[in-house]
């Protein structure tokens, strides 16, 4: 192609601004959800017709306003998103075109164009209006077509700097072909997930997040050709060879990449790492600014692998000393973007980003190279144990990368469902597509409940650190293959395809207001994954269907069961729907699952999974009365017996024996009854104040007591041992009913009112007949 003319090139600047004012407005105005306008009367009139609608009438004038078309609101979001990537020399309109070839026809209109000192992004836009699925092939070939003339434009016009071309989707479900085609081709794919990534990347690193989004977009791509040398240790650690090095801060955080445990990531294992503290990194920045400095070092792994010039080189220096075993020398490094992985020291090192310093000091560096993911995960945690705590999220998430080939059986499970659950968030085909919170990606639902859904479901077997103890003939995990990775791995396939059909079933029967409530919703989803776990095991227990059967035949049976759920939810009664949306605390999950299962078992008595006959019996208000009168009656004879095996023991000095108990109910009764006219500490006894805490109290101070010459007493000890657990040696266990009861009573006596169930109740009554065997 020949190169621009002036013409066109002043053409294609017409339509591209760097001033600051004009570009403040433009991002102002793409930040609104809708188009703006001031029109005349007239105009006004035939606007009306094309849904503008009037916002404000002046003199001679009417503004107006839209909602911005799909596609124009998309493109607007991506323009916005370059803005506060610092970029300031930018597209002002969609009227740019570049010409690419020699041809009449050969020139290409861009949807955004953003310049920087170092890059130029030229990014295509497509987006639906709800959730799609299409072929991206001929979109990504006509990329490839005409890329080649495009750089050739803006290079001549912007100079010799990187170029990057980037597809950017919304509501598209793109197919692993196309993921395929675009990663060959080095075209960014800027869907949900890494336009989600960018945002939290901007909230988190502020000004310095120009590094990491580099990193992200031209990674392992050279950012010059001449490579970085400077001196270095070699030494040899845990069996693995490192460098202790000094580098300038800003080589670092252009080579550097932190791995956040992001999907956006997930291709490149090893993903770990948590989003920096937006609330540290300006201490940081201002301590290293004002002359502070870390003397520790930043750990970080070099990642070559797969391409030759990509290597580290270290050539050993002469005349070296026996006396170590430590090798001097010169490290020679490739200058290219996103190459070296900071395993540690991340707030370290983005500190320095605003600082004067990040060109002139240098700091130090322990480099390891191309190792493995496991290794680099375990530094991480062992790091991070006694620093501040990983998230629960982010621990559930890296379950799978730990505990995948774990000799332990009880771990590898916890990997597996850690795997399945991303399986699920990845799945284009699931209806949970991206909603599920996954490492640092945030998003609609939780990590655990899925977790916990699993665990209750029976999809996958229990296990101690040894074997598999239960649900082992009808979970979807085949314990008799001795080859865990591939059992493993057919579970996972199995288990998220089944909980994938049974979501996307629901959510194409069920109302989608009444699916977002009781379904989509962090509760609903543990009460869900377990209810269809439990549905699997009826029916493989009642013959209907066997342990590996193929999902399509699996999905014929359960789904008469999930019609059941959805009529229940369809006409969920008053009572129930005030229930699920107003109950709290732990036993929300136990409440949501059992009413699911409830609604299936009132018409097919025979499905009754476990825990839900007790469930339903908790709901017995009679049960419920029983507790409160035998917490009553317990109380009540503990009282009497207490004091009067004081009085045994102690005689007439028996109070001077609790004289700590006895200033706590002293000081309990002034609180109640301090300001009220009359009162008078001196007619109230301060036995009226004791609680089911004082008489453990006492009885634990007295447990081993005796009374001399007396043959005929009988200890704490003897008198207050009841056993209502296996273990029944240790004061603790012999003293576990007591606990229990202060258990119970604080249940059923708080202001939640929560429900026991049949076998505390159960226990409470045999508590009462231990104390009082006449009764």
């Amino acid at each position: 192609m020949a190169r621009l003319t002036e013409e066109q090139m002043m053409r294609i600047k017409e339509h591209m601004c760097s001033d600051e004012k004009k570009l403040a407005a433009l991002y102002k105005a793409k930040k609104k959800p809708y188009e703006e306008c001031s029109v005349s009367f007239n105009e006004a009139e035939e606007r009306k017709k094309q849904n503008w609608v009037e916002v404000v009438i002046l003199k001679t004038k009417v503004r107006m306003q839209r909602p911005k078309p799909v596609c124009m609101a998309f493109e607007d979001r991506i323009w916005s998103l370059f803005y506060d990537l610092g970029f300031r020399n930018l597209n002002r309109d969609d009227h740019l075109e570049i010409k690419w070839g020699d041809g009449e026809g050969d020139h290409k209109q861009i949807d955004m164009l953003a310049v920087g000192e170092d890059a130029i992004f030229v990014v295509e836009c497509k987006a639906a209006s709800k959730l799609t699925t299409s072929s991206f092939k001929s979109i990504i070939d006509g990329i490839e077509h005409y890329k080649e003339g495009v750089i050739r434009a803006l290079r001549q016009i912007y100079g010799d700097k990187k170029i990057k071309f980037i597809l950017a989707t919304d509501n598209y479900r793109i197919g692993e072909e196309d993921t395929k085609r675009m990663f060959e081709k080095k075209i960014f794919h800027l869907n949900e997930n890494a336009y989600k990534y960018v945002q939290g990347l901007l909230k988190s690193y502020k000004s310095c997040v120009s590094y990491q989004f580099y990193g992200m977009m031209f990674k392992n791509e050279l950012i010059s050709s001449k490579r970085i040398r400077v001196p270095a240790l070699k030494g040899k650690m845990g069996g693995f060879d490192y460098y202790m090095l000094s580098i300038e801060p800003e080589t670092l955080l252009k080579m550097g990449f932190v791995l956040h445990r992001t999907k956006v990531n997930d291709s490149m294992a090893p993903t770990y790492q948590r989003l920096l503290s937006a609330k540290r990194l300006p201490g940081i920045t201002n301590f290293i600014q004002n002359g502070g400095y870390f003397p520790n070092s930043l750990i970080v792994n070099f990642d070559t692998t797969g391409n030759r010039k990509m290597k580290i080189q270290f050539d050993l220096a002469e005349n070296l000393s026996e006396d170590s075993n430590a090798q001097l020398g010169m490290l020679s490094i490739p200058n290219a973007y996103g190459i070296a992985y900071i395993i540690d020291g991340q707030h370290r090192l983005y500190g320095y980003a605003g600082t004067d310093y990040k060109k002139t000091n240098t700091i130090p560096v322990v480099a390891f190279e191309n190792m493995e993911s496991r290794e680099q995960l375990q530094i991480f945690m062992d790091i991070n144990e006694n620093q501040k705590a990983v998230s629960k999220n982010l621990r559930l998430d890296l379950e799978e990368d730990i505990n995948w080939e774990s000799p332990q059986v009880d771990s590898r499970l916890k990997a597996l469902r850690s795997s399945i659950i991303k399986s699920l968030a990845a799945d284009s085909g699931s209806v949970l597509a991206n909603k599920i919170s996954v490492g640092e990606d945030s998003s609609d639902l939780n990590f655990t409940p899925f977790d916990n859904g699993l665990l209750q479901s029976s999809l996958l077997p229990r296990a101690s650190k040894q074997s598999y103890t239960k649900d082992t003939d009808v979970c979807m995990y085949d314990t008799q293959n001795l080859d865990h990775d591939k059992a493993m791995n057919e579970c996972k396939k199995r288990v998220a395809s089944y909980l994938r059909e049974c979501y996307n079933y629901v959510h194409q029967e069920l109302d989608e207001k009444l699916f977002r409530d009781f379904i989509m919703c962090n509760r609903g989803t543990y009460a869900f994954v377990a209810l269809v776990g439990s549905l699997n095991k009826h029916l493989i227990k009642s013959g209907q269907i066997t342990q590996f059967v193929s999902l399509s035949e699996r999905m014929s049976v359960v789904k008469q069961y999930l019609d059941i759920l959805i009529n229940y939810l369809s006409n969920l009664p008053a009572t129930d729907e005030n229930e699920l949306r107003l109950i709290r605390g732990q036993q929300a999950e136990r409440t949501w699952l059992c009413r699911f299962q409830n609604s299936i078992h009132v018409l097919v008595p025979e499905y009754n999974p476990d825990g839900l006959e007790s469930w339903l019996k908790s709901q017995d208000t009679g049960l419920q009365q029983k507790a409160k009168d035998y917490s009553e009656k317990i109380f009540t004879v503990l009282k009497i017996r207490i004091l009067e095996k004081l009085q045994e023991l102690y005689g007439d000095n028996w109070e001077s024996s609790v004289n700590d108990t006895k200033k706590e109910c002293l000081k309990r009764i002034i609180t109640l009854h301090g300001d009220d006219e009359g009162f008078d500490l001196q007619e109230i006894e301060w036995t009226d104040a004791i609680d089911l805490n004082d008489i453990k109290t006492i009885i634990e101070k007295n447990w081993s007591q005796t009374k001399d010459g007396d043959m005929l007493f009988v200890p704490f000890k003897k008198e207050f041992s009841i056993q209502v657990n296996e273990q029944f040696s240790s004061k603790s266990e012999k003293l576990a009913w007591l606990s229990d009861i202060i258990k119970f009573t604080k249940a059923i006596s708080g202001p939640k009112g929560k429900k026991l169930s049949p076998q505390q109740v159960d226990e409470m009554e045999l508590i009462y007949g231990s104390l009082n065997p006449e009764a």
